[in-house]
């Protein structure tokens, strides 16, 4: 039997997304920080430019844009 996880390696821990939300909703150049468990369920947990926290639980979240395209391109370079 296999496990399925929302954490397929996605999100770079420090690397910078703009984020939307099922309701319309934007967060632009937040950086991903972690996960932490709230009420048993595991959301994810960004950290905006004004150093405020920002949580997101993974089933109201529609997409994610990566901002910081650095390590990619020195991962193609070699």
């Amino acid at each position: 039997m296999t496990s399925l996880s929302y954490d397929e390696g996605l999100l770079e821990y420090g690397s910078q997304y703009s984020l939307g939300t099922n309701d319309g909703k934007e967060f632009r150049r937040v950086t991903f920080i972690g996960y932490k468990l709230m009420f048993g369920k595991q959301i994810m947990v960004f950290e905006t430019q004004d150093s405020s926290k920002l949580t997101v639980n993974p089933s109201y979240h529609c997409w994610t844009l990566e901002e910081n395209e650095t390590h990619r391109k020195e991962n193609s370079d070699g």
